[in-house]
């Protein structure tokens, strides 16, 4: 929009009124004096005109033309020159007198009433004016008798009307130069005043806040005047009081920002001291972790030793629920890492290739006994076209697995457990495993719903059911590092179905051993089940072995398939069993055993009385529910498998010709690993530290070196640096034997020369790969096979002191191997007697906690139950701070098992007779 200064305005204000009032009444006013002079000529011509016309018909009456002729010649005269012709004319237009004969008659119009030429009025002619006057006065047609014309000059006229109009032009042109001067006086009246508050206004925008007292003569700029004045007092002020709350403001924020250097610095020592407990947290975690391995890695290793020799089905049954017990404790020690490992965001998943079905039939296994103690059915679907070899992290997956079904076995009272497996293949090497777990239990509240996995606390103390929920949050995270996703559909009082998805890769190479079901094909099975899931899921088991099955699910089923006579070569019972139901359960064995070679049971029970019961009956084996698909296949084909081999004695493998170095300062885990590969190699020599170890690589060359990484004098990294720098193993395979399990040691450790990294417990199979992977001379043919011959177990033989059978237990059943533990334990007790005493006496109870720690280990695998409970009191007594003065009554009875032990020496160890 275009912006016009004020003198314009007030120029534009004062000159078009008066302009416009001017003009209009100049224009009024001439119009008016034209109008005037008009109708003074028009009455100047009729008072002339009448008299003529009154005279001029008297004599035209008398015919007397001449006097006529000198009455218009003297009224010309008279009143020239307004006057310019006077004519007669006759009724018929002739001319009769004329003033003027100058002007010729013809050229004037004739008189015609009809044509607007009335009787006085005047008619413009050419330049000037004409006026028509009849004789006849009282004619009703004055046209039709003679008139007089009066030929008039207006030039006077129109020169009266242009001075008139000069005269209000120049009364106009007066006007507006009055309203210009008058314009611009008020303009320079203003003008000043308004520049000098502009003026004001730019010093006041440019910080400037000096007042002026200008007085105007103008009341309204003398208010804008005071109004700025004001406003810069008032911006006076608040410059002031903003200058200073600047200054408060700027204290305030000087004093902030040395409080926040303050905080800054705390925070950082609090940081710093938080990454230092973080270390120090995993520090403890790693060794607590190796506390915890090394006696395990005795209870597994003779287990498994124990698990060769010659043992009856119920001892092996017995012995491979220890091992997975303590395997069981095992992944309890790897789940408190995993914890840390979860709040620190750094969960490590290791793929590795696995037999899936074995791997989930040994999990249901260890939920069997909570879901037995509940009453449950307990039941593992997997789908036919499920791949079983896989390869994902095995641990990771049971993880959840356990997890989820152990939470709906806690949470339901009564009903089944059904654990579903499928996959959906994505290629040829890929696909999503997909578990489910449904359950028959109460189900979980909607409010509840949104926390499960974000890790709450129940806010009703006295549900004895509810928990943390941290295991559902770990779940998560571990199915979220695996590729997946869980969930779960649930509805209050009916129940609810966990499900969770991992990516797998497909093992091209079969893992687990094969099932002996080739001996089952076409073989006819009698099959009772009362329970429909778990009858659903054994059929679709026995159907894929193509085993020709009659399925009963009652009573009257089972008694109309015997009464058809069919003799039936296996005959499967299976059946929720408990003490008051025995007697039933021999009534199907005996009611069956005439139509069946072959009689199994599956119940759901670990009792071993009642297993035995069941076996008395006439039973072939008893299995546990849910269903084994292992134990169930070696189970209906040991006998066929009996008679094709006839018992055949096992061959012994050859060892390979190979000469191994062992390194480990805990003389436990030296003999353990020394009896492990005495079996598999020809030629082998141990070390008890790094420096040892060193010394003998510089003496022998060897195929291969075991080395522990905790040990005294030197440990086994720098043992491992110095054989690479200077020896002559420079180039062989030395394999890190460690408890430690925290994330990336592995690679640390082949980051420092190490050519692989094994975890404890160690087993024979985990050597034999070892072996076979960095020694060819090992053959697939050396690989330990386990032994399931049946054997019986030693009696216990207990002196107080000694439990013989436990000893045996820890040298898997080898008599001599048990004897030379006890002698090694018994040589080392003087020794350490004498250090405890003299810890004691100093009030030493970090060297205290030390000693008895190692006085632990070295119990953990030998027949000492006494001493090892006692020495285990006082380290963890020890560890929690207790002093001297309240262990004094265990640090006596320690005393005493230690003297009484010292007394046993060898002559009466040699005379221990242990059976074979």
């Amino acid at each position: 929009m275009t912006k016009i200064a004020l003198r314009y305005w007030i120029l534009l204000c004062a000159l078009l009124p008066a302009v416009l009032a001017s003009v209009s009444l100049g224009s009024y006013f001439a119009f008016s004096k034209a109008e005037e002079l008009h109708g003074n000529l028009a009455t100047q011509a009729r008072n002339i005109a009448v008299p003529l016309a009154i005279s001029s018909e008297k004599f035209l009456a008398a015919d007397n033309i001449a006097a006529i002729q000198e009455l218009l010649n003297t009224s010309h005269r008279l009143n020239s020159p307004v006057v310019s012709n006077i004519l007669l004319f006759a009724n018929d237009g002739q001319v009769i007198a004329s003033s003027n004969p100058q002007h010729k008659p013809a050229a004037y119009p004739a008189f015609n009433p009809d044509n607007g030429s009335a009787s006085g009025q005047l008619v413009p002619f050419e330049q000037s004016l004409l006026t028509y006057q009849s004789l006849l006065f009282n004619s009703n047609k004055p046209a039709q008798g003679p008139y007089i014309l009066l030929h008039l000059q207006n030039e006077h006229i129109l020169l009266q009307q242009q001075r008139y109009k000069l005269h209000v032009a120049m009364l106009v042109a007066a006007v507006i130069m009055l309203c210009v001067i008058l314009s611009q006086f008020v303009r320079h009246k203003i003008q000043p005043v308004l520049s000098r508050l502009q003026l004001q206004l730019q010093q006041l925008q440019a910080g400037s806040y000096q007042q002026q007292q200008n007085v105007s003569g103008i009341k309204e700029l003398d208010q804008i005047q005071t109004g700025i004045n004001q406003l810069s007092e008032q911006l006076t002020s608040l410059e002031q009081e903003m200058q200073q709350n600047i200054e408060q403001v700027t204290s305030d924020l000087q004093l902030s920002m040395e409080q926040l250097e303050v905080q800054n610095i705390q925070l950082d020592f609090s940081r710093r001291k938080a990454v230092e407990e973080n270390r120090q947290k995993s520090e403890f975690l790693a060794k607590m972790s190796h506390e915890l391995r090394t006696p395990l890695n005795g209870v597994i290793g003779f287990t498994r030793q124990l698990l060769k020799t010659q043992l009856s089905a119920n001892q092996h049954d017995y012995l491979s629920t220890i091992q997975k017990s303590a395997n069981s404790l095992l992944h309890l020690v790897n789940d408190v890492l995993d914890f840390s490992k979860l709040e620190e965001g750094r969960m490590s998943i290791n793929p590795e290739p696995f037999s899936l079905r074995d791997l989930l039939n040994d999990a249901t296994e260890l939920l069997a006994a909570n879901a037995f103690d509940k009453h449950l059915e307990l039941v593992m679907m997997i789908d036919n076209g499920c791949p079983d070899d896989l390869v994902a992290d095995p641990g990771r997956l049971i993880q959840v697995l356990m997890n989820i079904a152990g939470n709906a076995i806690k949470f339901t009272e009564h009903g089944s457990i059904i654990i579903r497996v499928s996959a959906t293949l994505l290629n040829e090497d890929q696909l999503i495993l997909h578990c489910s777990v449904q359950d028959t239990g109460r189900g979980i509240s909607e409010d509840k719903q949104n926390q499960l996995f974000q890790g709450f606390t129940s806010s009703q103390p006295t549900d004895h059911n509810s928990g943390s929920g941290l295991g559902l949050m770990i779940s998560q995270r571990l199915v979220q590092a695996m590729g997946g996703n869980i969930g779960f559909e649930s509805k209050a009082a009916e129940g609810s179905t966990f499900w969770f998805t991992i990516k797998c890769q497909r093992h091209h190479l079969s893992v687990a051993e094969p099932l002996p079901i080739d001996v089952l094909d076409s073989k006819t099975l009698l099959y009772f089940e009362p329970q429909q899931y778990s009858r659903e899921a054994t059929l679709n088991l026995l159907h894929s072995w193509g085993l020709q099955v009659t399925a009963c699910a009652t009573k009257g089923q089972l008694q109309q398939a015997l009464n058809h006579g069919q003799h039936y070569d296996i005959g499967l019972i299976g059946r929720a069993i408990a003490i008051n139901q025995v007697n039933l359960v021999i009534s199907l064995v005996q009611q069956i055993q005439p139509s069946c070679h072959y009689t199994y049971l599956l119940i759901n029970t670990l009792s071993p009385n009642l297993r035995e019961a069941m076996l008395a009956s006439g039973a072939n084996a008893c299995l546990p529910k849910p269903t084994h698909q292992r134990k169930l296949a070696i189970a209906l084909a040991k006998p066929y498998l009996d008679q094709a081999k006839n018992l055949p004695l096992p061959v012994a493998q050859p060892k390979a010709a190979l000469k191994v170095l062992t390194v480990d300062d805990n003389e436990a885990n030296l003999k353990l690993i020394n009896t492990l590969l005495t079996e598999l190699v020809d030629h082998l020599e141990s070390a008890t530290n790094g420096a040892d170890a060193w010394q003998k690589t510089t003496q022998h060359v060897y195929d291969i070196i075991f080395m522990d990484i905790n040990m005294p004098v030197m440990d086994g990294i720098s043992a491992c640096q110095r054989i690479r720098q200077s020896s002559l193993n420079e180039h062989t395979p030395i394999i890190a034997v460690t408890a430690h399990a925290v994330a990336g040691e592995r690679a640390r450790l082949l980051s420092l020369g190490f050519n692989e990294f094994l975890s404890k417990p160690l087993d024979d199979k985990m050597l034999h790969y070892t072996l076979q992977e960095f020694c060819p001379l090992v053959a697939q043919g050396n690989q330990p096979a386990d032994a399931e011959q049946a054997s019986t177990y030693l009696s216990n033989s207990s002196n107080g002191l000694i439990d013989w059978q436990i000893g045996l237990q820890r040298a898997g059943g080898k008599p001599e191997l048990a004897k030379d533990m006890l002698k090694m334990l018994l040589k080392s007790l003087p020794e350490t007697q004498q250090l405890l005493n003299e810890a004691i006496a100093a009030n030493d109870s970090g060297q205290l906690l030390q000693l008895v720690h190692k006085l632990h280990g070295a119990c953990c695998y030998t027949g000492v139950p006494g001493l090892k409970s006692l020495a285990e009191t006082l380290e963890t007594q020890l560890k929690t701070g207790t002093s001297l003065q309240q262990l004094e009554p265990e640090l006596f009875e320690l005393d005493d098992i230690l003297t009484a032990l010292c007394q046993l020496d060898d002559d009466w160890l040699a005379k221990v007779e242990l059976p074979e």
